[in-house]
């Protein structure tokens, strides 16, 4: 049924999705400019601004918060379903851990980098609240997958006292 406790999870997931594309991914602090955000998109920047420019295309950081949510909105009317609901989940879960990898590892390295090439240098990164959207996804999806088996697990003893 739709009013079951994953589906509030896996809403979690996609509110957390959209919520994502409304914070930045890191700030960098530096001694020529003032403190930076750096968002999922590329923003055009006025030429006597003291901020930093963001440097590279997300496409990844676009891509996979996307994907996570159209997963977790898939999975949601997926309710009467339950093995292909689990598997959607799990895939959703395989997207968001990738994400969190990716943003941890790649991402926000590859700005720092690109920032170096044009020589500025970055004293400082503090990186913002949709760095930690996804770690918090990965959590939603490992609870709906329980929520799901545990349904499943409970609609099979059912069939089984009949």
């Amino acid at each position: 049924m739709i009013q079951r406790i994953q589906t509030l999870y896996l809403v979690g997931v996609l509110v957390l999705s959209i919520l994502s594309f409304c914070f930045p991914l890191a700030v960098f602090e530096t001694d020529k400019y003032a403190p930076s955000e750096y968002n999922l998109l590329p923003e055009n920047l006025p030429a006597d601004t003291t901020e930093l420019p963001q440097n590279t295309i997300a496409w990844n950081a676009i891509f996979f918060p996307v994907a996570s949510g159209i997963l977790a909105l898939v999975a949601i009317f997926l309710y009467k379903n339950r093995p292909l609901q689990m598997r959607i989940t799990a895939f959703g879960f395989l997207f968001a851990t990738i994400y969190v990898g990716m943003l941890l590892l790649w991402i926000i390295s590859a700005q720092e980098t690109a920032l170096a090439s044009q020589q500025i240098q970055v004293t400082k990164t503090i990186y913002g609240v949709s760095t930690y959207l996804p770690m918090a996804q990965v959590l939603l999806f490992i609870l709906a997958q329980r929520a799901i088996k545990k349904d499943e697990k409970l609609v099979r003893d059912s069939e089984r006292i009949r």
